[in-house]
């Protein structure tokens, strides 16, 4: 076996992308479009992916690892870091070390493109090898969760069962001063990032260009932003989608951001409540997002109803690891969940 970096060809993209498709089949990251708007066009620069081939197989390609850098604000500091994803081994390959070869490689290759740590969530099948190459996990996510439709998250006959107690779950308010953003990001939203930063020592940086290319121009995934805004002050913004498993839809609150100086707190909570309502508007069963405890917009959230998941209800882990390649004082920030503002925004999970 080979491992090289990508060069960023298109015999290589084709390569990477029917790797995908045989590893995951026809999902958003086997498409064309979404290896462009990943790999090629973030505004921190170009991913670095890891490529195993089989030497003795025609160089076919048998496994992938790829880091998307991205800027990290850490006690007034901006950091280049990565976020860690879309880790691929060939169906045929699986069970012979090529997984940890590639992580093995990853160090080497990331402080040549001046990435000195990465973040991820990986499944249950590749966490235990991010462990063992040096990976800590820092938290195992918090889910939250707020019933909205409830019964149309089962099929008949639950569904008519519980159809009739939809009504203590229904909110339909809503909020002249709300209002739906529907042109571009601005400067506005900076702002309030930068508000952000100075109560907590980690989180991601929200510029402009990196909002317009994380949620206006995904290619294959649409998103709302409603923003509260008052003498023309952002002072809050909410980010949502619907989900879909299978043809239940899961409400998905991606990013939500306060101004934790203004005094309302209750006005800072009709963001939520205005998408509590949206999403009773189309037929949403469950809302879902992540906030960690301590931080303002967890409990505006709890107070709007969202409760902590109990881990044996939680459909999937949510491992989140952080592997640092130095020891920074700015670093070793990011080895405690406590220190961070995160949300599903942060990481490509929807």
């Amino acid at each position: 076996m080979k491992i090289s970096l990508w060069e960023d060809t298109e015999n290589e993209k084709q390569d990477i992308l029917n790797l995908t498709k045989k590893t995951f089949g026809d999902v958003d990251i086997a498409k064309t479009v979404y290896f462009d708007w990943q790999y090629r066009d973030s505004p921190y620069g170009k991913a670095v992916v890891l490529l195993s081939r089989d030497t003795d197989s025609n160089n076919v390609l048998v496994g992938i690892h790829s880091l998307i850098p991205l800027k990290l604000i850490v006690d007034g500091e901006i950091i280049t870091s990565s976020v860690c994803c879309n880790v691929q081994i060939h169906p045929d390959y699986r069970k012979k070390h090529i997984f940890s070869n590639l992580l093995s490689s990853v160090p080497e290759s990331a402080l040549s493109n001046n990435i000195n740590s990465f973040f991820g969530i990986p499944n249950d099948n590749s966490f235990k090898a991010f462990i063992n190459h040096g990976s800590i996990e820092i938290t195992r996510l918090p889910l939250l969760i707020k019933p909205i439709k409830l019964s149309e998250y089962f099929g008949s006959p639950i569904k008519q069962i519980l159809k009739p107690f939809d009504i203590f779950w229904k909110n339909t308010d809503t909020f002249p001063e709300i209002k739906e953003l529907h042109g571009n990001f601005d400067d506005s939203f900076e702002n309030l990032a930068r508000k952000t930063s100075k109560r907590v020592s980690v989180t991601n940086i929200r510029t402009k260009e990196f909002l317009n290319w994380r949620y206006k121009n995904h290619p294959t995934q649409k998103y709302k932003i409603f923003t509260l805004k008052l003498n023309n002050e952002l002072i809050g913004y909410i980010i949502t989608k619907i989900h879909y498993i299978g043809k239940k839809k899961i409400g998905v609150i991606l990013d939500y951001m306060v101004d934790s100086d203004y005094n309302d707190k209750i006005q800072l909570q009709s963001l939520i409540h205005n998408v509590i309502s949206d999403f009773w508007k189309h037929d949403v069963s469950i809302a879902i997002t992540t906030s960690r405890n301590g931080l303002l917009e967890n409990k505006l959230l709890r107070r709007c109803g969202f409760f902590i998941t109990p881990s044996f209800l939680k459909p999937v882990s949510l491992h989140f690891i952080v592997q640092t390649y130095d020891n920074d004082a700015h670093h070793a920030k990011l080895k405690k969940f406590n220190n961070w503002f995160f949300v599903f925004g942060d990481y490509d999970v929807f």
